[in-house]
């Protein structure tokens, strides 16, 4: 689902239409993007059959980069994926910070800000039409995981920037 109606109960009577869309195999899992408001989130997922598999919203500081929505998706096993995350994140992206990790790796900063999204749960959705920078961003599913010092560092810059 794109995003949520405007009123909550139609924006549970569509999902009622995807459960049904579900049932009959047509879709495997079900999601929705723009879904902003933490309790809103939760009340979707106690009123649905077919519980959300991802949200996918945009990951930048005018959302407090959903921190109470990713938390809610790791304990109920929901995909949370970003959009939008490295064009709404060029402070964090071209910080000397960043620009050190990626330098000691020989890796690009979006490389460095999407290992950081992985090794925190979350799934970075990412376009191009670059095949070069296609192919960087694929091979950030083979790189290390950053240490707990490069991953307290930018998550300071976020607590920072909110």
């Amino acid at each position: 689902m794109h995003g949520p109606m405007r009123a909550y109960d139609k924006t549970l009577e569509v999902w009622h239409v995807f459960e049904e869309l579900h049932s009959q195999g047509k879709v495997k899992q079900l999601g929705i993007s723009n879904f902003y408001d933490p309790e809103a989130v939760a009340r979707l997922y106690s009123d649905a059959k077919v519980k959300p598999a991802v949200i996918q919203n945009r990951f930048y500081a005018d959302s407090g980069y959903d921190i109470l929505i990713r938390k809610f998706c790791k304990e109920h096993n929901i995909y949370y994926q970003s959009f939008w995350t490295l064009t709404a994140n060029p402070t964090i992206i071209n910080s000397n910070a960043v620009k050190k990790m990626a330098e000691k790796r020989g890796i690009t900063t979006s490389q460095i800000f999407f290992r950081f999204m992985m090794d925190i749960g979350v799934v970075p959705l990412t376009g191009t039409t670059s095949e070069t920078h296609m192919k960087q961003d694929l091979a950030v599913l083979d790189m290390p995981a950053l240490s707990s010092e490069e991953i307290q560092i930018i998550n300071e810059m976020l607590s920072d920037s909110i």
